[in-house]
């Protein structure tokens, strides 16, 4: 019988506990190197503290010197795949299962396909027999939220690079007190020519000092390559805080051994 090995349980910096065979989450572009002789996942500077996470287990405490399957799951469907010393992958899908292949290493490269920078993610699985045995999804998502304040410009707030997703949600709320932040949605197939999307042509006015707070709710089937999100101030000088959900999905395929 084999041994599986995931994410161990980490205290990260801020207080948070993130238990074991949780995704690791708040991942910057860079390269991320999984090394299970010794246990460890290291994230490239400028991810979520600590940048050296425990596994579950390491090979060296079993007395073996591989694992013989993998599956691996990255939020950004451009990132590259290293996987011992002979298979590469860069195929545009968000998760790969590899059996009955002897390796030890792992290196994941993520592009800076994101803003923030820092809100990439991973999830993986391995064994040490060469069918993994765990059923891993094609069915995924990727959500998270961001805090933040209008300025007298448009700032890109958030920016993704959406392929293998096909359903995307962004909610805009404005939490301020008084003051209105404009935001405009934008798509993009290349990353650096962009495009407004239908219904934000003029920018979209949220409103403050609302009960409940006021929000922006967009959601689309369409399946660009690329959308960002940009936010200022409605009227020059009068800031206001806002929060940014975003959750995009991938709810085709099954899942698999």
């Amino acid at each position: 019988m084999g041994s599986l090995f995931t994410t161990g349980k980490v205290t990260l910096t801020s207080g948070t506990v993130v238990n074991a065979g949780s995704e690791i989450t708040g991942i910057t572009n860079g390269a991320v190197f999984l090394d299970f002789l010794a246990g460890t996942v290291t994230l490239p500077e400028g991810s979520t503290a600590p940048l050296t996470r425990p596994m579950t287990k390491n090979l060296n405490d079993l007395g073996l010197n591989q694992c013989n399957s993998i599956g691996i799951w990255c939020s950004d469907a451009d990132a590259t795949y290293q996987i011992g010393s002979a298979i590469s992958m860069s195929d545009h899908q968000l998760s790969h299962v590899i059996n009955n292949y002897g390796f030890n290493t792992v290196r994941i490269d993520i592009p800076n396909n994101s803003t923030p920078t820092a809100s990439n993610q991973i999830f993986f699985m391995a064994s040490t027999d060469g069918w993994l045995g765990y059923s891993f999804p094609r069915i995924s998502h990727q959500r998270g939220s961001i805090s933040s304040t209008s300025t007298n410009s448009y700032v890109i707030e958030l920016s993704k690079h959406v392929g293998a997703y096909n359903q995307f949600m962004i909610t805009t709320v404005n939490t301020h007190a008084s003051n209105s932040i404009d935001l405009q949605i934008e798509y993009s197939e290349d990353g650096s020519t962009w495009f407004i999307d239908q219904g934000y042509t003029t920018a979209v006015a949220v409103a403050g000092g609302a009960t409940p707070d006021a929000f922006d709710s967009w959601a689309s089937e369409v399946e660009h390559h690329f959308y960002r999100i940009k936010v200022k101030s409605t009227s020059s000088g009068n800031h206001a805080t806002f929060e940014i959900y975003y959750n995009f999905v991938n709810d085709r395929g099954s899942a698999f051994l």
